[in-house]
């Protein structure tokens, strides 16, 4: 398999999966800041929510979609 076609193949599954994630993620933020709201947790720093939003950041680096093209790293600062 030529190295174009390898990278043109791999993209694509990471863009696929960073699709279905996406998909995830935003009910899933909404309904954690929903009941960080019903709770009153949103001013925590461990909050549902921010936790929520800490997976996704993670697994955004992770998969690093556009590979090479980019110089992605997750650094946690407070808020």
């Amino acid at each position: 398999m030529s190295p174009l076609v390898r990278d043109v193949v791999l993209y694509n599954a990471k863009l696929w999966v960073a699709s279905l994630a996406g998909a995830l993620f935003v009910p899933l933020s909404l309904a954690a800041l929903a009941l960080d709201l019903v709770f009153r947790t949103t001013s925590h720093e461990d909050s549902l929510a921010r936790r929520v939003l800490r997976t996704s950041a993670q697994l955004e680096a992770a998969l690093d979609v556009h590979g090479e093209l980019t110089d992605v790293s997750v650094v946690e600062t407070a808020p």
